[in-house]
């Protein structure tokens, strides 16, 4: 193994584990790592307010660069991410700063075309505030709710 893809392998391990961190956060009911290359690092379940659960699938990315507000992915990724048939959290990890970033692409967004098949994602910076909104919309609480 190469020394640039083992570094690689580790910044993306790094991002994964910052994410999982980010998630426990949630209280999930579960978080699994699929066995299979379905397409997502993480499947979520999060108990709703109505009894039920509610599922989200989590893409992982990371980076050692800082990080941009707007960020160019494939378009087949942007196609996978907003067209599933449940809520796709993408996660964007600055491993250098431990910062997460996030999107929610989902079909009714309007990303830009960014030429050569990519699409730019708008990204959020995740501090508190945005990571109790975050928890409120996939727990499915109406809009301004807080999740406890």
């Amino acid at each position: 193994m190469s020394e640039a893809s083992s570094r690689k392998q580790l910044v993306a391990r790094r991002g994964e584990l910052l994410a999982e961190f980010f998630l426990e956060d949630f209280a999930p009911a579960f978080l699994a790592r699929p066995s299979l290359d379905l397409g997502y690092d993480y499947l979520m379940g999060i108990a709703n307010a109505e009894g039920g659960m509610n599922l989200a699938a989590v893409q992982v990315k990371a980076t050692e660069r800082p990080v941009p507000s707007r960020m160019p992915i494939r378009r087949d990724m942007y196609d996978r991410l907003a067209h599933s048939n449940v809520p796709v959290l993408l996660l964007v990890a600055d491993v250098k700063r431990n910062l997460l970033y996030y999107a929610m692409p989902d079909s009714d967004a309007h990303a830009d075309v960014a030429g050569a098949g990519n699409v730019v994602v708008h990204l959020t910076e995740i501090d508190e505030s945005v990571k109790q909104e975050l928890r409120a919309r996939l727990c499915g609480l109406p809009e301004g709710a807080s999740a406890a």
